[in-house]
């Protein structure tokens, strides 16, 4: 009896670290995802910004 319940409470442990461990990593993965898309945002304003630029000097050449 006293293995049996052992091994109920050494499941349940078991469970619930994993559980943990899995809502950690999701987590975290949501954060990596959402810190690169504010990335991939701050690029694309730099690339926008040299391209204006770019236009800027091409008719300031032509004229």
């Amino acid at each position: 009896m006293r293995d049996y319940l052992f091994l109920i409470f050494f499941t349940i442990l078991f469970t619930a670290c994993s559980t943990k461990v899995e809502q950690s990593v999701d987590k975290s993965n949501s954060q990596d995802v959402t810190e690169l898309i504010r990335i991939l945002i701050q690029k694309e304003k730099d690339i926008n910004a040299l391209k204006l630029e770019l236009e800027e000097c091409k008719e300031k050449k032509v004229k």
